[in-house]
């Protein structure tokens, strides 16, 4: 499936072998998070939902999720995250990602046993991000602003179809 930018594919790899693929995303995650944990590189390479890669078959983007319980919503959720290489960084590639992570993860919600979640829940870290994209519910996505996190990171929640609290 191609997306509006020119030549990227995308895979669902939600628990998969991911093969020569997780030597790659690994390097990805090392080379553009500095905040990247090295003990946590196969615990979040089981975690990722989709890959988006280039002409090259490169991958340039990646999201991961894990259920979580979220103490303060009482329920548990898909904790989510997206990155984007720089050089790939546009609303349409991380929108994309997130949306085809939304919607997989809603597919499959209910099969999560125990406790399935309710929801899927992302702190918002990208300064650009949380200047630009202001909206309460943004629009392709339909995450909804739910307040800020004790660093000042935007917390945005999707709801799953039918979650009940």
């Amino acid at each position: 499936m191609l997306s509006a930018i020119k030549n990227v594919t995308y895979e669902n790899l939600w628990r998969k072998d991911l093969g020569e693929l997780k030597k790659e995303v690994i390097t990805m995650w090392k080379l553009h998070n500095p905040g990247f944990e090295e003990d946590k590189t196969e615990e979040r390479a089981s975690q990722i939902v989709w890959v988006a890669k280039n002409e090259f078959e490169q991958v340039v983007g990646v999201t991961t999720a894990f259920k979580v319980y979220v103490k303060q919503f009482r329920n548990f959720m898909y904790s989510i995250r997206v990155m984007v290489l720089p050089e790939y960084r546009s609303q349409k590639l991380a929108t994309d990602l997130l949306v085809k992570s939304r919607d997989f993860l809603e597919s499959i919600h209910q099969e999560d046993l125990p406790d399935p979640p309710i929801a899927m829940i992302t702190l918002v870290e990208n300064e650009l991000l949380k200047k630009n994209k202001r909206e309460a519910i943004w629009p392709a996505s339909k995450m909804v602003y739910a307040g800020n996190s004790a660093k000042g990171h935007h917390i945005r929640v999707y709801y799953f179809k039918g979650a009940t609290i």
